[in-house]
């Protein structure tokens, strides 16, 4: 039993040997310009052991992101087992996303430039990983909305699953965001990293519960 818990393990520690020469090499250049050849060079294997663990560059992108999108979750379980507020855990959340994204702008690049391509692909198993984690991310992120809309600190009307699904949407869109975008805000003054910050704001004074005559402007006047 103590053998072949210790071949497992040498096949786990393999396994992210692999990932990790895959990310160094796909982050250094390019994931299209990187064959596989190299990164069995890069791990001192040959192209047949290579392909025991992973059938292409395919799967290697797909474990890479999954391995990220796995930290990223931790992050989030963090936020959302303090006790504090659902709207407090949900600023706190966006916050610790797009630090994530700072500290990691060689795989969110990768992502921006070769995820579309691979995504639209046939659907795989390795696709299914990823995809399901997700899904789970995205019900995580529900039920903190939904908790802020029970404790009064979330506008309530609009489903949570809706809410969370816009936000994922709009989080995606400024990750990879166009550089011809980015110009453009430059024209105006504002770095990008401000629009992150403002974007922050602008989203969390959408979420915020107020009542219906603060929305709409009207303050003390229509009391």
């Amino acid at each position: 039993m103590a053998t072949a818990d210790r071949k497992e393990r040498e096949k786990e520690q393999r396994k992210n040997a692999i990932i990790d020469a895959a990310e160094k090499l796909f982050f250094s250049r390019s994931f299209d310009s990187v064959p596989m050849e190299e990164i069995a060079k890069e791990v001192e294997l040959g192209k047949g052991t290579l392909y025991l663990y992973f059938k292409n560059k395919d799967a290697l992108f797909f474990a890479i992101t999954l391995r990220k999108m796995r930290k990223m979750h931790e992050i989030l379980v963090e936020c959302i087992e303090l006790e504090i507020s659902g709207r407090e855990k949900h600023r706190l959340i966006g916050k610790k996303y797009f630090e994530f994204v700072q500290e990691n702008q060689e795989y969110y690049r990768m992502i921006c430039a070769i995820g579309p391509k691979l995504f639209r692909k046939k659907e795989n198993e390795d696709m299914k990983a990823v995809m399901e984690q997700i899904k789970e991310d995205l019900l995580l992120n529900r039920d903190v909305l939904k908790e802020g809309m029970e404790d009064g600190t979330i506008r309530n009307d609009i489903d949570p699953f809706e809410m969370a699904f816009i936000m994922n949407l709009m989080c995606n869109s400024i990750i990879c965001l166009d550089p011809n975008w980015k110009k453009i805000l430059e024209i105006g003054g504002i770095s990008y990293d401000q629009f992150v910050k403002d974007f922050l704001l602008f989203i969390g004074n959408a979420l915020d519960n107020r009542p219906v005559s603060d929305e709409m402007g009207l303050g003390n006047s229509a009391r």
